[in-house]
Parts: C-alpha cells; structure tokens; sequence
C-alpha cells in the first residue's frame, strides 16, 4: 500500500525534516513507501548535504526574506521558486542507486508526456568527480545524469537520492526533486559568493543547460493539471493502483509525536 501526500506550499525546514523523517522513520516502522508533491514558502535555496555553506551569501539570501535549509540527500545547490517537488520514500533493498532514478523518473516522464510535454531521459553519464571541480557545479541545473529528465534537450528536473540502512539489514531509498514549472531558479546566482562576472557566466550557462515548463509556449501552462497527471503516473506505475490519499496535517502529527527534529545548515 503506497502513501500519497499533497502538501501544498511549507517552510524549506518543514519540506526536509518530513522528508527525512518519512524515510528515517515513517517506511521502517510501517513497510508504506510514499509519494509526496510540495512547493515552497517562502522561496528556499538547499544545500546538498555534503556541500559547504560558504558556498552561499547568507546576509543576501536573508535580505529577500528566503530561506537555507540543507537537504538530507546528496546534489548540488538549488533555488526553490517556480516549481513542483516531489519526494519518493520506497524500499531499495535489492535496487541500486540508478535501479530507484530509472524506476521513479519512468513514472514522472510518463505523468509529463500526458500532461503534454515531449520529455525524455538524458541518457548519458555525466563524469561528476571532474564537474565538481568547476564553479558551475554549485547549482544542481548545469548537469544531467543518465536518468534526469530532459525537455528539448534540457535540464528540466533535477533529483538527488540518499540509503539508509535499517535495523532488519534492508535499505530504504529518499529520492526528492524539483520539476521547473518557471525561471525562478535562475536566481540562485544572486546568493552565491562568487564574484559578478563569475555569477554572470554561471547564469548564462544555466539558461543554456536548463529549461521550465512556463518556456514552452505550445503547452498551456496549469500547474494543477501538470501536477495531477504526475500524480495519476505514479499510482499507475509505482503504486499498481494500490495506494491511500492522507493529509499532510496527519504526518505533520506523527512526526511531532516522534520528537524528530532537524537544525538549519551549518
């Protein structure tokens, strides 16, 4: 029986400590793997875990009221505005990392060509060790993985994946990420601390890289039809058909009653 969550638009630490609590804690005790869709609010811009946040102009960022959270899940730096999250809690005992991309990002590209967009699969291996040497390599859309999804040739949703191993020896499997509904995202330069022409090359090469559902202007735009037929996709191919609507308020519950609590970056 699989969990299917909207939560509408939360806090950047409220989106991350369900998340990680949903893997960490909801998928042991219960065997229920879960889809969730959110947005954001206020606007948020997350760290990778591993990455540092010195990365980030923090008094920049707080000016315009937007908030730093750091997410459980590997990748690189994102600017959470114009878009549709999703997160993904499912067992991946016998799975391997790209086994859990190919198997959730099939769902999405199905659920994205009903709603009318022509997208498909990257299909080429990046060498991240070397990317990760370059500046652009602070923000998550100057790159795509063999199993990200690709519009015309460009970066359109950006996921990162994080393992637990629990006490029974099995893996639990977090996969979240941003699908571009607009150009918001553009903004992430502006709270890097990197200088203006470096900002300046980094944008430009994002706008090359990375494209949003709001650019293609054969498709009307709705957010709400997109995120439905997403929806429908994935419990038709992850869930079978075999699946149960529940409300955020109820997780948000559970996950106080747990006493799981997660700290802002550091």
């Amino acid at each position: 029986m699989w969990i299917f969550i909207d939560s509408g638009n939360r806090s950047g630490l409220e989106n991350m400590q369900l998340d990680e609590w949903l893997a960490r804690v909801w998928f042991p005790e219960t065997q229920q793997p879960v889809f969730r869709v959110y947005g954001w609010s206020p606007y948020t811009l997350s760290l990778g875990f591993h990455q540092s946040v010195n990365d980030v102009d923090v008094e920049a960022l707080h000016r315009e009221e937007y908030e730093l959270v750091r997410r459980p899940t590997g990748g690189r730096a994102v600017f959470h505005a114009e878009e549709i999250t999703y997160s993904v809690v499912l067992d991946a005992t016998r799975q391997s990392v790209n086994d859990v991309y190919e198997r959730i990002s099939r769902a999405l590209v199905s659920g994205l060509k009903n709603a009318g967009y022509n997208v498909a699969f990257a299909g080429t291996r990046q060498n991240f060790s070397e990317h990760y040497k370059k500046t652009s390599s602070i923000s998550c859309f100057t790159a795509s993985s063999e199993y990200e999804i690709q519009l015309e040739g460009r970066k359109l949703v950006g996921s990162a994946q994080r393992r637990y191993t629990r006490e029974d020896g099995g893996v639990t499997a977090l996969q979240h990420g941003s699908i571009l509904t607009g150009p918001q995202h553009l903004h992430l330069v502006d709270f890097l601390n990197i200088d203006d022409e470096a900002k300046r090359r980094l944008k430009d090469i994002m706008r090359r890289k990375s494209t949003d559902l709001l650019e293609h202007k054969s498709v009307h735009f709705d957010r709400e039809h997109i995120t439905s037929h997403i929806k429908e996709a994935a419990k038709t191919d992850l869930a079978h058909g075999n699946y149960r609507e529940q409300s955020h308020t109820y997780f948000q519950s559970r996950m106080h009653e747990s006493g799981f609590s997660r700290e802002q970056p550091q």
